[in-house]
C-alpha cells in the first residue's frame, strides 16, 4: 500500500502529538522542532538540514515505548521525507 502524502502525515502526526498522553516538555519541543524542519524542506527556498533524518529516527526510537502511535506517524514521516530524498 503507497504511504499517503508527507503533508497528510504530517497532518496526522500534528493530530497525534495533541491527542496523545502527556509527553515530557523536552521531547515535546523537540518533536515541534523537528516537524517544523521538516515543513521547512517542503519550502523550496528553505536550508538545507542534513541531520534529519537521523534526528527524526532517534525521536522514533525515544517514542516506541511510551508512545506507540505517535512513534508509528513520526516513522511514515520520516518514511515520506525519504522517499523525497530529503
Amino acid at each position: 500500500m503507497p504511504e499517503p502524502p508527507l503533508r497528510a502525515v504530517l497532518e496526522e502526526l500534528h493530530t497525534q502529538l495533541e491527542a496523545s498522553e502527556p509527553l515530557d516538555p523536552s521531547l515535546r519541543d523537540e518533536l515541534r522542532r523537528a516537524v517544523a524542519d521538516i515543513e521547512s524542506h517542503l519550502d523550496p527556498e528553505a536550508e538545507d538540514h542534513p541531520t534529519l533524518g537521523e534526528r527524526l529516527s532517534g525521536l522514533v526510537e525515544r517514542f516506541e515505548g511510551t508512545h506507540p502511535r505517535l512513534a508509528e506517524a513520526l516513522g511514515r514521516v520520516l518514511n515520506g521525507i525519504a522517499e523525497l530524498g530529503i
